[in-house]
C-alpha cells in the first residue's frame, strides 16, 4: 500500500474545486437566488455581499475538493482505483457537506431542505470528486 500523493491530491482536488465552484455559482447565483434572498428575508437578514463574503465561498469550494480527493486517495486501496471509488467519495463528502447541514438548518428552523439543492450537490459532489481522482495517481516507491 503506498503513501498517499499529496502533490497529485492538491491538483486533483484544485480541479474539483473549479468545478464545485462554478456549479456552486450557477446554483446559489441563477437558481436558487431568489429562494436564499426569500430564506433570508425570513429571518430579517439580508444576503451578505462583497468580495470578502465571496472568497470565502471560493475558498471553501477548492478546500472542499481537496479534501474530496484526499478522501478518493485514502480509501483506494479498499475499493481500488477509478470512478466507482470516486463517486464514492463523492457521495460521503455530500453527505457531511451538505445533508448534514441542511438537515440542522431545517431543525433549527433557519432554511427550509430543498431537494433541488441536494440533488444538485449530490451530483456536483460526485462529478467533481470523479473529475480530481482522474488526476490522482499513487507516489512511486
Amino acid at each position: 500500500m503506498g503513501k498517499v500523493n499529496l502533490s497529485r491530491v492538491i491538483l486533483g482536488g484544485l480541479l474539483a474545486g473549479v468545478i464545485i465552484n462554478f456549479s456552486e455559482f450557477i446554483l446559489n447565483e441563477k437558481v436558487m437566488k431568489a429562494q436564499w434572498e426569500e430564506a433570508m428575508k425570513a429571518l430579517g437578514k439580508s444576503m451578505p455581499q462583497g468580495g470578502s463574503t465571496m472568497m470565502v465561498w471560493i475558498v471553501w469550494g477548492f478546500v472542499v475538493g481537496i479534501a474530496a480527493v484526499w478522501l478518493y486517495a485514502a480509501i483506494r486501496p479498499r475499493y481500488g482505483a477509478g470512478a466507482a471509488t470516486a463517486a464514492r467519495a463523492g457521495v460521503v463528502v455530500w453527505f457531511f457537506t451538505c445533508l448534514l447541514t441542511a438537515i440542522a438548518m431545517q431543525n433549527m428552523g433557519l432554511f427550509p431542505i430543498s431537494v433541488l439543492m441536494l440533488v444538485w450537490v449530490f451530483v456536483e459532489s460526485i462529478v467533481a470528486t470523479v473529475a480530481g481522482a482522474w488526476l490522482y495517481k499513487e507516489s512511486v516507491a
